[in-house]
């Protein structure tokens, strides 16, 4: 869990959702156990497969505890489009470099 909100991410993500009051810096979320993928034979739900792979994001701000989940909703054309478009900029604004071997 951070201090404040969450640093920028290139996944998309659900509305944050409000878990109450913050209480001397301990997490209401560490009492969950960690998601872990079934088996195959099971067939596991995207939702399952999604939350072991990306957890929930957790963070403390104004007393309160928040925590947001990767969005499950269907990407669009555009969507991916716009997607290139920021990591590209993000790319450029870090004066990233591909080194040939």
């Amino acid at each position: 869990m951070t201090t404040g909100p969450p640093r920028e991410s290139l996944l998309k993500y659900e509305e944050p959702e409000e878990l109450g009051p913050q209480s001397d810096g301990v997490n209401v979320l560490k009492s969950k156990k960690k998601a872990t993928v079934p088996s195959m034979e099971s067939k596991p739900h995207i939702n399952d497969v999604l939350d072991a792979i990306f957890p929930n994001v957790q963070w403390a701000q104004d007393g309160k505890l928040y925590s947001k989940k990767v969005s499950k909703a269907p990407t669009s054309r555009d969507d991916v489009a716009q997607l290139q478009k920021l990591l590209d900029e993000k790319l450029l604004n870090r004066q990233a470099r591909f080194i040939e071997k």
